[in-house]
């Protein structure tokens, strides 16, 4: 092979290990194709690097990325006139009253009003208290009229609330019930509540599922359509352990588990008892407070078969009781309802962006005790762990009214009501909402399960915590 002369001195240069200034040349171009070679490697290199990232990615386990939270927690879309106000009634005092369920829940009402606020607009909430009566449900109602309010929030339920319906219903003041289906004959009334006729038949379905349900009356009558094969009385005067032996032994479970059958005597047990066709469901009846102890009891008795829980359950007062108790919230209870619930904030959805939200607000109004509770007598945040979207959703669905109708007189409030369709880019929570009929809720009730998952998604300090979430059946 034939070099030129060129060549040769350029390969003694190269092997003498230097570069000669007599070949600029060479030089030049060697030196731009040592550069295009060098950035050549890094392009590669960052390709690399990005191939890896993404294969590590596709292969890692899938977790679940956190809700971006779409929905503003500023509601500043709604521009309800000057002044406007919105009255709510609430009951307080002991447990037993009529209603008091709902009182810490209803604190979802002030989430609104700070929503709002924050937004540029100012709504008054006025409070009064019933005392689970009728005669106080008239007079807190009238009381609220008398301060001029556009619409009100009953956030109670029970039969005593029929006598405030109708005071303010011959005020012709608009009503929004959160948690209670509307008084038959009632008129200028909407409810957040599942109509009562659609969630017994989900009731009924589900209780339809079991061979041999057996209902636990507990203070409260099973809709019509409920088909059980047996029933039993609970009261506050039924013994406890007693009640919880018999349980067992009727459900099948081993009343030795938890030490619940002693049957042989104080110094020794004797082999339990068996029962032909245990039940394999027990369904239970009766309000909040008293299902949980119910549950409780059962608990104590080892029965494993399921629990279907009327609707009363939903309110915090049922966990609530259940842990004071000693209970636990365990797999086997469910009941019917709407998905009002936090694990909403945990999926995709318009609704679980609205939700996220709405649990963001609560979590910030909580932070600090400027923002007070609907009486003005304690901090937000004590009851900040269990505040419901109901009573938020309600306080907005009149704010939108007013806002519609541009006029504070409950009237147009009214006349506007009757148009209002709401969903989650408006600013509730909760499920989608159409007043133009009674019972706003567009979504047929489901089947909700307990699970005791912590969601972390509401503030821990307080007396009340969110210990139970109720879930769509999967």
């Amino acid at each position: 092979m034939k070099h030129s002369a060129q060549d040769a001195e350029v390969t003694e240069v190269e092997e003498g290990g230097l570069w000669q200034e007599e070949e600029p040349s060479n030089f030049e171009w060697r030196s731009a194709k040592g550069i295009a070679l060098l950035i050549g490697a890094i392009v590669v290199i960052f390709a690399l690097i990005l191939l890896v990232v993404y294969l590590v990615r596709a292969n890692a386990d899938d977790e679940p990325d956190p809700v971006a939270v779409t929905v503003p927690v500023a509601l500043s879309d709604v521009a309800p006139p000057d002044d406007s106000s919105i009255g709510v009634v609430v009951t307080t005092g002991s447990g037993a009253a009529e209603g008091s369920q709902w009182h810490q829940a209803a604190q979802g009402a002030v989430v609104a009003q700070q929503r709002l606020e924050l937004g540029g607009h100012e709504v008054k909430l006025v409070t009064e208290t019933d005392s689970g009566s009728a005669e106080g449900s008239a007079e807190a109602v009238q009381a609220l009229v008398d301060q001029g309010v556009s619409g009100i929030v009953y956030a109670s339920s029970g039969e005593h609330l029929a006598e405030g319906v109708s005071v303010a219903e011959d005020a012709g003041v608009p009503v929004v019930l959160p948690y209670e289906t509307v008084p038959e004959g009632a008129t200028n009334v909407w409810s957040l509540a599942p109509e009562a006729e659609a969630s017994a038949s989900t009731l009924a379905a589900t209780v339809a599922e079991f061979e041999r349900p057996l209902h636990i009356d507990a203070g409260g009558e099973l809709p019509g359509d409920v088909a059980v094969s047996d029933a039993v009385r609970f009261s506050s005067d039924t013994d406890a352990d007693e009640f919880a032996e018999t349980m067992a032994l009727r459900t099948g479970a081993d009343p030795f588990a938890n030490g619940a059958y002693t049957g042989g005597g104080e110094d020794e047990q004797s082999a339990a008892p068996t029962v032909e066709n245990p039940a394999d469901a027990v369904v239970v009846s009766g309000s909040a407070a008293m299902q949980a102890q119910v549950v409780f009891a059962l608990q104590t008795g080892n029965v494993s078969v399921p629990i279907v829980l009327t609707p009363q359950a939903v309110s915090p007062s049922f966990d609530q009781t259940l842990l004071e108790l000693g209970g636990t919230v365990s797999s086997n209870l469910r009941t019917v309802g709407s998905t009002w619930d936090d694990g909403t904030a945990l999926g995709t959805s318009g609704q679980s962006r609205a939700m996220s939200a709405f649990l963001t607000a609560n979590r910030q109004f909580a932070e600090g005790e400027s923002v007070m509770n609907l009486s003005g007598d304690a901090p937000f945040a004590e009851s900040a762990a269990v505040t419901d979207v109901r009573s938020h959703d309600a306080v907005l669905a009149l704010t939108e009214a007013l806002s519609a109708a541009g006029s504070r007189d409950s009237a147009e409030v009214i006349e506007a009501m009757d148009e209002l369709q709401l969903a989650a880019g408006d600013g509730i929570a909760g499920p989608s909402l159409d007043f133009s009929q009674a019972h706003a809720l567009t979504a047929e009730p489901t089947v909700l399960h307990a699970s005791s998952q912590q969601l972390g998604l509401r503030p821990t300090s307080g007396e009340y915590t969110d210990a139970l979430v109720w879930i769509n059946q999967p």
